[in-house]
């Protein structure tokens, strides 16, 4: 097993308050994100390009500037500032998409409905591909933090529907007492308006709660929120440099965190 890349020495100076209760962001946390959506999204993506005018000539070469504008290409490569992992910049990223869009001459209103259709989710589907993978030590790590007493939360950009698919094919629903997804009424990581309401909801003080993410965007969630433990894992954008700048603790994967110090003293 891949050890600890960072260790929050902190821990050890200072006297936490008790953590109670974990928020766990889904895609490239629970899961390798790459792995899971690379060849989705890749897909999709070509899909979308064509319907823009994508110019065949230039199929590769378009093809490669658009998979690394939004963050994962079909052989299951991530870049960290791929729109799907700094979706907190909007700007930055339309000028990106505008500058490929005149790069190769294509209607610039039917690239921007591609990328809606893919944040979205709405250019294609990800049951068929589900059914195929499996999530080993997933629900074990899952099933373990829920029997060590911790009430769990999922946070996330993704829809109600393809979250409680991905919930229940890797066998953890019934371990998931609170559910917040592009579809609620919260406002989006990493506005902490969720962390707020995990803790209302539960009785906990912002303090009591852990964060655990593969991104910029789900640290800063966390330091906004005053979540008490920051935990990210490298599954996700592989962002390492910047992950150590904002987390307590970086992990390889989510099944490390069973060995963590402040979790399981």
């Amino acid at each position: 097993m891949p050890s600890v890349v960072k260790t929050p020495l902190f821990a050890y100076a200072v006297n936490m308050d008790r953590i109670r209760g974990i928020i766990l962001d889904k895609d490239g946390t629970l899961f390798s994100y790459g792995e899971v959506w690379g060849p989705v999204l890749s897909d999709a993506i070509e899909k979308g390009l064509r319907e823009a005018g994508m110019p065949e000539n230039r199929r590769h070469e378009c093809m490669e500037d658009f998979c690394h504008a939004v963050g994962v290409d079909g052989d299951g490569r991530t870049y960290p500032d791929g729109i799907i992992f700094r979706h907190d910049k909007p700007l930055l990223a339309t000028v990106r998409l505008l500058r490929i869009t005149f790069r190769y001459h294509m209607n610039p209103w039917r690239v921007w409905k591609a990328v809606r259709n893919i944040l979205d989710h709405k250019s294609f589907s990800i049951g068929d591909r589900l059914e195929k993978m499996e999530f080993p030590g997933v629900r074990e790590t899952i099933k373990t933090l829920h029997d060590h007493g911790y009430v769990l939360g999922i946070v996330t950009t993704d829809t109600t529907a393809s979250t409680e698919l991905f919930l229940r094919h890797m066998g953890i629903k019934e371990y998931i007492s609170f559910i917040r997804t592009k579809d609620s009424h919260s406002r989006p990581k990493p506005n902490p308006e969720a962390i707020r309401e995990f803790c209302k909801e539960f009785g906990f003080e912002n303090s009591e709660i852990a964060v655990i993410g593969d991104t910029v965007v789900d640290m800063e969630f966390g330091i906004q929120g005053k979540a008490g433990y920051r935990i990210a894992v490298l599954t996700g954008s592989g962002d390492k440099e910047k992950l150590m700048e904002d987390a307590d603790i970086v992990y390889p994967t989510i099944e490390d965190i069973i060995k963590d110090p402040i979790l399981f003293p």
